[in-house]
């Protein structure tokens, strides 16, 4: 149940930050294939809660890092600085909404238990 509570309150705190990486993406994006290529994945990991925000075009590579030919311009720290206020208070307001969420729905299953 923990797992699955993080992982609520974590995907909607990180859909935040997909959202500015996309901003930032979309005025250097050609062909439409880099913005959407921005997406909110868990995480693998063995123990914990993890997502994690990816830019799965190649392009999105070349513009984060730049390459010989052209220079780097960088859209996932922006998107983190200018954000990560939103984020921290979005998280502070879900995680305690999926905690009583998760606590109800525990206690209807019990009750269903229970009074059957």
């Amino acid at each position: 149940m923990a797992r699955n509570v993080g992982k609520r309150a974590l995907t909607d705190t990180a859909e935040i930050l997909a959202r500015g990486v996309r901003a930032n993406v979309g005025p250097h994006n050609l062909t439409g294939d880099t913005y959407e290529s921005v997406d909110v994945e868990p995480a693998k990991q063995k123990k914990g809660v993890a997502v994690e925000v990816v830019l799965a075009d190649i392009a999105g590579v070349q513009l984060e890092f730049g390459n010989s030919d052209q220079a780097a311009t960088p859209v996932f720290r922006p998107a983190v600085d200018s954000n990560r206020q939103k984020m921290d208070d979005t998280f502070a307001v879900l995680l305690p909404i999926e905690i009583d969420a998760a606590v109800i729905r525990k206690a209807k299953r019990a009750a269903r238990k229970g009074g059957a």
